[in-house]
């Protein structure tokens, strides 16, 4: 379509600001309309979406169906929501880490897949790819997940979805997160397009909380969900894992192929310490604490791990010995894997189990907006610090997203260009590592139930450990009595 660079990276913008924004109505609708009709409708958009996408003509068709397929995407918390619905407590830490597992074939796939269509096809075909499996997906849904449609049927349903507050916190949203991912590509830093719309947000979001507070009468952000300091370091955490994760993936890249050179094959390749060792260390991570019941030791194993090891990266340049690069890189899927089961448990172990479900949904939430925050800091210091290297070098002084693009191109081939790319990276590194030391020595100050997973014939677990944060073994009161008993809110899954 011989777009500009800017356009190429507004379709990614444009899909994670969709997927972030439209997540939580989405959770909110499928608790009051049933799961099963959600994800379908989710499905249908998404397909609806890549049709839209592959047919375009130009790139506001493009953008168009990216934007759908970002709503869609933000039903991939349907997925975490039918999980906890199904499958009780002791045994959600494993499933939801085979969920990562599949989320994480995606990732190894996807790269190698996607360029090896680039290479023997049209960029359609990108689009087109997904139809078949949209369908699968649809059909396995149809016949294996019961229909839970609500007794009240789905039109009177409806009516106790909170569309006040879906109605304040989208546009709200929208205008917070927009001057993080567009400021420094679509305009400068500091300009009245990233203040306007910042104030804006910060203001709704405000109005969001009093109206959710005083006003609603089914809440979509439920204020028992931030009443005990293990929950909110977990929601913290899941935002700082998201900042970090797609930081580090994103300029990974950058580094694969700027500074060693790999094509988009290898690329992909050499991400597999991560995108492999990831889902790998979050199923580990689920049965060790399923069998022990302990998420305070999964939490001081894996935000260490994951701190340091994005500190390492630090020593990557363009002649750390592979070895060392597999290590560094290993280490940090390693950690990351540890992390994401961990907090997943400690959100649902310290949450109600009627409130599960609306806990699950947040943290979502959280760890995509920090997704979207992720993509935002990484360009604006990436790019600072790409001016400043390249102006040392006689380059430009202030660089737009077309020169800096241009940039990064034609120093990859030049040995003192890698080093500009390396010096820009390791302020990177040494924000990640920073933020998720600070968050992940919080949430390992945070006391979580002890053994919540040891659901006994005669009752819950008689009590948390003891600390400011507790949590009150009556919260517990409702845990099934029963291994082979199943946390099912819809009656129709059964």
């Amino acid at each position: 379509m011989n777009a500009s660079k800017t356009a190429v990276f507004s379709m990614g913008t444009v899909f994670s600001l969709s997927a972030t924004v439209f997540q939580q109505p989405i959770a909110e609708i499928s608790h009051v309309v049933g799961r099963k009709l959600a994800f379908l409708l989710v499905l249908g958009v998404f397909a609806i979406g890549s049709i839209v996408a592959a047919m375009a003509k130009d790139m506001t068709g493009l953008l168009i169906g990216r934007s759908m397929q970002g709503f869609a995407s933000g039903g991939s918390v349907l997925a975490a929501l039918v999980l906890t619905d199904l499958i009780e407590l002791r045994d959600r830490a494993t499933w939801l880490s085979v969920q990562n597992a599949t989320q994480a074939i995606g990732l190894i796939c996807g790269p190698l897949v996607g360029a090896s269509i680039l290479k023997a096809a049209s960029w359609r075909w990108l689009f087109w790819i997904n139809i078949p499996a949209i369908t699968a997906s649809a059909a396995g849904l149809g016949i294996l997940l019961g229909f839970d449609r609500p007794e009240a049927g789905v039109l009177q349903s409806l009516t106790k979805v909170d569309w006040v507050g879906i109605a304040i916190f989208m546009p709200s949203a929208v205008a917070l997160l927009v001057p993080f991912t567009m400021s420094g590509v679509f305009f400068p830093w500091g300009s009245w397009q990233s203040i306007l719309p910042l104030i804006l947000g910060i203001s709704g979001l405000a109005a969001l909380a009093t109206h959710q507070r005083h006003l609603a009468k089914n809440p979509m952000f439920r204020s028992v969900l931030f009443t005990e300091w293990a929950t909110v370091c977990s929601f913290l955490g899941q935002a700082v894992f998201g900042v970090c994760v797609n930081m580090i993936f994103y300029y990974l890249v950058v580094f694969w192929s700027g500074v060693r050179g790999f094509d988009e094959i290898m690329t992909g390749v050499a991400l597999l310490p991560e995108t492999f060792i990831i889902p790998v260390a979050a199923i580990m991570c689920g049965l060790g604490m399923r069998k022990t019941g302990q998420i305070r030791r999964a939490m001081f194993a894996g935000w260490p791990l994951i701190s340091i090891s994005i500190g390492l990266l630090w020593f990557l340049d363009a002649h750390t010995p592979l070895p060392a690069l597999i290590i560094i890189n290993a280490g940090v899927g390693l950690g990351a894997g540890v992390v994401v089961s961990a907090l997943n448990v400690a959100i649902l172990a310290t949450t109600k189990k009627k409130d599960n479900g609306h806990a699950m949904a947040m943290g979502f939430l959280f760890k995509s907006a920090g997704m979207c925050l992720g993509i935002a800091i990484g360009t604006a210091v990436f790019t600072v610090q790409m001016e400043a290297q390249l102006s040392n070098l006689g380059g430009e002084a202030e660089m737009t997203a077309e020169s800096f693009l241009r940039a990064l191109r034609d120093v990859k081939n030049d040995p003192a260009g890698q080093e500009v790319i390396v010096r820009a990276l390791r302020i990177l590194w040494i924000i990640c590592s920073g933020l998720s030391g600070i968050v992940g020595f919080l949430c390992c100050l945070c006391r979580y139930p002890t053994r919540w997973a040891a659901v006994q014939d005669e009752g819950p677990e008689k009590g948390p450990e003891k600390g400011h944060n507790s949590i009150d073994s009556s919260r517990h009161s409702e845990w099934p009595r029963n291994r082979g008993q199943a946390d099912v809110v819809h009656q129709g899954h059964i």
